[in-house]
């Protein structure tokens, strides 16, 4: 597959300032008969559609997924079998940019990739098991494209009286088409192929109300912050322009706004006009939706309109199955579970992205505290596998790792350190955990050991002073980094030695490490009561969490005390958030816990939903992004301690707790599906087991059916 196939590319100059290159393609080849099966494997960099006979190859989008292009290069392989025919046949794609050949200078330096360069594809066509169509410079190609400007980050331009109809199937005139050229410097990544589940359009919305705010200006209100684009029907004189501004905010009078202090820091060049697609109309009814970016919105302004147009909101992010739902008696849980569904989906673009509005980054920090929940609320695993192998690749040969990943080479001077690092181990650790499969954990021993090589080697005074803290915390001054770095170093320790030992290696020398490790810790930031030193939600929940003390007590006590002083708010950031749910459970603390979650004013997630979330915001305010992930752990804490359902690849452990401030609450995890309802001083428990691993209540597994139990209330 593909080994014997050659890039190919426009015949045209590379301009690193160019900003519109789309090129078109097109072969014909001639087959005897129709064969019995036929696979097309493919890549573009950086996105390519693919056409045979005039129809798509698939409905997969956004391909080649994202890479350091120098390292890996992810290809798809797609049955085309009904496609072909026997005699002759067309063969087409269209390319675009992507990630690949980004010229707008932002805050990221993907203007500098060592890998940019114009779109190019490669791709080889298997009919019964026999090569018989490969990237040539037999293709031909155009650059009279109706894309005439593409940036993944920024939008689209496409001018609809440059479409040439049937362009991609038989009988088309391609006379004046040129000859494609092969690649003389071809890529440098590694050709793999991409196993996880595709990019698709997964919902679709219409909108709830349209404003007029200006003479040719409307603003659409699709109810929902997503991720994707719009899909509009239009007809209006050839030479309109239609522009498409997305945006997350939008005042009462259907104006809508960016906080642009933001964006200009990270794009300083404000000729580029973030979120924005242009529309050229040509006279007749056309239909159009953009291919080569998307956008994070709810609301758009369609500006250049003689009269409102049709307008669907597509929801595009990866096609990856939900595990769990979530439903009870507080409908603000039943939202707040939902808004961060929302977030988690419009994050997933073949890496976990901070956000779908002006970065679209897979930053690792996020992903570290968001990570737990992907795997326990999604099939998150084939995609995180794909992005394990794109943090190896991110890997310094001294073992740093950058803040974000891919990268064209930012992020190791700072948004890193083992607040983000950690990613690394996270990912292979939960995989386990969650499907029992070893083989990423073993294959991720050289890299632990690299990395951890690279920790010990930034120590000063036994201490990892570099990177994040608790990143996002809305109180200062928040937890230090040193705290955090050490107590994260010891749980990178234990997984590197659950991973030496799945893989039969010794490991005495490992043990000996940790042993050292966690007694220097506990001696630094326990004090003789054993109380945490530093007397703050992460800390404390850190310190529970990994069990890094002498008596659980004295740190139960303190927990107690931290949560009550700070009036049952999150004193925390994305950091100690997932520890703070999971030590307060630990602790029995689960009505604690409960309070957090419901908690009002600031910060608080009602606070979110008080100002209209759909999805989860990236801080305690409202004046930054409004969906991000990283907040998210709570969906997990609530599947596993409201519902009582947590997995691992033997078992689906049932253990609800029965929150008092709920009269019922039910939802599903996999095959097992569970209700519990209060009434009259019980609580009657259904729970449904269907075909799967085995289902455990109360130490005995239950089999295939429907199971009520009554509990008296004393039992809580």
């Amino acid at each position: 597959m593909l080994q014997s196939a050659h890039y190919i590319k426009a015949d045209t100059p590379y301009l690193k300032d160019r900003n519109g290159l789309s090129p078109l393609f097109r072969r014909t080849f001639t087959l005897k008969s129709k064969p019995q099966k036929a696979i097309l494997h493919m890549a573009a960099l950086g996105y390519g559609y693919f056409y045979i006979n005039g129809k798509k190859v698939t409905e997969d989008l956004f391909l080649a997924p994202v890479s350091d292009y120098t390292k890996t290069i992810w290809y798809t392989s797609h049955d085309v079998s009904p496609l072909l025919q026997e005699g002759e046949n067309i063969l087409a794609a269209e390319l675009g940019n992507g990630w690949y050949n980004e010229y707008i200078k932002s805050a990221w330096d993907y203007d500098t990739a060592p890998w940019r360069d114009n779109p190019k594809l490669i791709l080889s066509l298997e009919a019964d098991g026999d090569v018989i169509l490969e990237s040539d410079a037999q293709f031909k190609y155009s650059l009279n494209s109706p894309v005439t400007y593409n940036q993944l980050r920024l939008g689209e331009h496409y001018d609809s009286r440059l479409y040439q109809e049937g362009w991609n199937d038989l009988g088309f005139d391609d006379s004046s088409w040129q000859s494609a050229i092969l690649d003389e410097a071809p890529p440098a990544g590694v050709l793999r192929p991409c196993l996880c589940q595709p990019i698709r359009k997964c919902e679709e919305f219409e909108p709830i109300s349209i404003k007029k705010t200006g003479e040719y200006r409307y603003t659409y209100d699709f109810s929902q912050n997503m991720s994707g684009y719009l899909r509009i029907k239009i007809n209006q004189p050839a030479g309109d322009k239609i522009i498409l501004h997305y945006t997350e905010n939008c005042d009462k009078e259907g104006n809508v706004f960016v906080y642009r202090k933001e964006f200009d820091s990270m794009y300083p060049s404000r000729q580029h006009r973030v979120q924005k697609d242009e529309f050229i109309c040509c006279g007749k009814e056309f239909i159009w939706q953009p291919k080569f970016t998307y956008h994070g919105f709810r609301y758009v302004e369609i500006e250049g309109l003689r009269a409102p147009c049709e307008a669907t909101a597509v929801f595009v992010h990866q096609d990856i199955k939900q595990r769990t739902s979530f439903h009870c008696s507080e409908d603000s849980l039943n939202r707040l579970f939902q808004c961060g569904v929302n977030a988690t989906y419009s994050n997933l673009f073949y890496m976990p992205t901070d956000c779908p509005t002006r970065e679209k980054l897979g930053w690792c920090n996020d992903a570290q505290s968001s990570c737990e929940q992907f795997l326990a609320d999604f099939d998150a695993a084939p995609l995180l596998e794909k992005w394990l192998q794109d943090i190896y690749d991110a890997m310094r040969e001294d073992g740093m790792l950058p803040g974000i990943v891919p990268t064209s080479g930012w992020g190791y001077e700072w948004g890193n350190g083992p607040v983000s690092e950690g990613i690394l181990y996270e990912i292979p650790y939960r995989i386990w955990l969650h499907t029992g499969k070893e083989e990423p954990l073993i294959r991720s021993i050289p890299y632990f050991k690299r990395h951890l090589a690279f920790l010990d080697s930034k120590e000063e005074d036994g201490e990892i002073r570099y990177g994040l803290d608790d990143w996002a915390a809305l109180f200062t001054p928040k937890v230090n980094a040193p705290f955090i770095n050490g107590a994260l170093q010891i749980k990178f320790w234990r997984i590197y030695l659950k991973a030496l030992q799945l893989a039969g290696d010794k490991t005495k020398e490992a043990e000996e490490k940790l042993a050292f490790l966690v007694a220097r810790f506990k001696s630094k930031y326990l004090d003789e009561h054993g109380r945490c030193k530093i007397h703050r939600q992460t800390s404390v929940a850190m310190m529970l969490d990994l069990a890094l003390y002498e008596e659980m007590n004295p740190l139960k006590e303190q927990l107690a005390e931290v949560v009550e002083e700070n009036g049952y708010h999150h004193d925390c950031g994305m950091v100690g958030l997932p520890f703070l749910y999971r030590a307060l459970n630990l602790c029995g603390m689960q009505e604690s816990a409960y309070r957090i979650l419901t908690a009002k004013g600031k910060p608080s997630y009602i606070g979110w939903l008080q100002d209209g979330a759909t999805t989860l915001y990236e801080y305690w305010d409202y004046k930054h992004s409004k969906n991000h992930h990283m907040y998210s752990d709570f969906m997990s804490w609530m599947i596993k301690t409201i519902l009582g359902l947590t997995d691992t690849f033997e078992q689906i452990t049932i253990d609800p707790f029965f929150i008092r401030e709920l009269s019922f609450a039910e939802g599903h995890l996999d095959h097992v599906a569970l209700r519990w309802e209060r009434k009259g001083g019980e609580i009657t428990l259904s729970i449904t087991i269907g075909e799967g691993i085995p289902a455990i209540y109360q130490g005995k597994p239950l089999a295939k059916g429907t199971h009520k139990f009554i509990i008296k209330e004393k039992n809580q």
